[in-house]
């Protein structure tokens, strides 16, 4: 059995990332955490990692006034991302030790982490992927 050391986030990680951009909307946004299983999307402008927006930033949203008529609702969802998102990005590159990885997620607590080459996203890495790895190794 490899060591956690000795493991990889390229081996881990996701290569084929969904994200979305500072300009989706947040009725975008909403759709695809309903028809992805995901809790958070890298948010990438122009090949480059920008920030990071999560389902906790999606409901930051409906506490940002005191009362919301259904209207307001209509406005915020024509909002863009680029307004939600959190531009501070933690992140692993390619070549990182999946003890960093995991050390990561339990010390931001994360569920989710994007693997990065200088700011280009190249991949993403779940605690389901790592708990994958961990088990069948």
């Amino acid at each position: 059995m490899r060591e956690i050391e000795d493991m990889r986030a390229d081996e881990v990680m996701e290569k084929d990332v969904v994200y979305v951009s500072p300009i989706t909307t947040v009725k975008e946004l909403k759709d695809l955490f309903e028809k992805h299983d995901y809790n958070s999307f890298p948010v990438v402008e122009k090949g480059e990692i920008v920030g990071i927006v999560s389902k906790l930033d999606f409901l930051k949203i409906f506490t940002m006034g005191t009362h919301f008529s259904r209207s307001d609702y209509w406005k915020l969802f024509a909002e863009n991302v680029g307004g939600v998102m959190r531009r501070a990005v933690i992140s692993v590159e390619p070549d990182d030790s999946l003890r960093k990885v995991v050390e990561y997620m339990v010390e931001f607590n994360l569920r989710s982490l994007p693997v990065v080459e200088g700011s280009k996203l190249v991949g993403i890495i779940s605690r389901k992927d790592v708990m994958s790895h961990l088990l069948l190794d």
